[in-house]
């Protein structure tokens, strides 16, 4: 029996996915043997360094940024009084400001912090480690960042350097959510695979997955308006329901709602061990208002992350005429278990 831990591994699987690392995905899949990744660092800088080496073969991006240089010939815009108050025209020199076209921008800047980072860690790998030191030479033009001052939410992607999307991606799983952190070993890795975060991810995964291999069956986000009956008005404060993934095939709908968290199991005031209530009554709500004057088969099904917990697998119910089921992805197991657990699922929903 193997009983080896994949959860790492299978962090590279959910964030390739979830981020559409298609290569990285097809490189995984093609090696004759997966790369062994000791811990999380080992895993992101892998992921990275991948990410990078085929940046530099294309080249960094570029972008103007006001420059300001003392200089004895005249260049873009004289900045008069900063001549003056600092008396360079005794030397024969200007201050001059313009716009210079340069490598070292934020986006680049960002990239070389998270290396200087990995490098100064002591949780990646000697191996690794080597490695990073090689491309942190690239980026010798390129200034250093304070980590703790980047301005995440004012990064400003466009068609020229969309493909930074994915690199600026683990530059902040890096910077944010391992290296600052205080923790270490066991303790270090449950933190983030507690993490909020990390349940982003997983619902994106599972999202990405079926857009990737089941096109067919449409899979996305819906957002849904509650069915108020006629006569009543709709009340501006009741929140909107937003489904995690919706499938669809001929006139059935299925309601995936994914759930990852670290005891999937609570306990009722009688010590019976239980789903959240509000996993279930939301998933309820969902589909009872999906099915809510409509001739299309709606079913709901809650897809929990399995990581240490240990509960039956799969449980099926009907409540209100529409089918409703529990499912189990054991993130344990390699990859290709989940991969067939997932085809599963959508192959289920087909035929049935």
């Amino acid at each position: 029996m193997n009983n080896k831990d994949y959860r790492i591994s299978n962090i590279y699987y959910m964030l390739a996915y979830a981020f559409r690392f298609d290569k990285l995905i097809e490189k995984a899949k093609t090696s004759g043997a997966f790369e062994e990744f000791e811990n999380i660092y080992d895993l992101l800088s892998y992921m990275l360094l991948t990410l990078i080496n085929k940046m530099i073969k294309r080249g960094f991006y570029k972008d103007y940024k006001l420059t300001t240089e003392i200089t004895s010939i005249a260049k873009g815009k004289i900045n008069i009084s900063q001549t003056i108050k600092s008396n360079t025209l005794i030397n024969q020199k200007l201050v001059c400001d313009f716009d210079d076209f340069s490598e070292n921008i934020y986006l680049n800047k960002i990239i070389k912090t998270t290396l200087f980072y990995l490098i100064k860690s002591n949780k990646v790998k000697k191996e690794l480690k080597q490695k990073v030191k090689k491309i942190y030479l690239f980026f010798d033009d390129i200034d250093i960042l304070d980590n703790r001052k980047i301005q995440w939410n004012q990064i400003l992607l466009n068609k020229s350097n969309k493909e930074y999307r994915y690199v600026i991606n683990i530059c902040y799983l890096i910077l944010n959510e391992l290296i600052i952190t205080q923790s270490n070993g066991e303790k270090e890795y449950k933190e983030f695979f507690e993490d909020e975060k990390l349940s982003v991810i997983y619902e994106r995964f599972v999202r990405e997955y079926y857009i990737k291999h089941y096109p067919d069956l449409k899979p996305g986000v819906k957002k849904m308006r509650w069915n108020i009956d006629e006569g009543y008005p709709m009340i501006d404060f009741i929140p909107t329901m937003i489904t995690d993934i919706n499938l669809y095939h001929k006139n059935k709908v299925l309601i995936i709602d994914t759930k990852f968290y670290a005891n999937i199991l609570g306990k009722s005031r009688y010590d019976k061990k239980i789903i959240s209530r509000d996993n279930w009554n939301q998933l309820f709500a969902y589909v009872s208002n999906e099915a809510y004057k409509t001739d299309e088969i709606v079913s709901g099904m809650l897809l929990y992350a399995q990581t240490d917990e240990e509960i039956a697998n799969n449980s099926t119910t009907s409540v209100m005429g529409n089918k409703m089921s529990i499912r189990i992805l054991d993130l344990r197991k390699e990859f290709g278990h989940i991969s067939t657990e997932l085809n599963k699922i959508a192959d289920d929903f087909i035929v049935e």
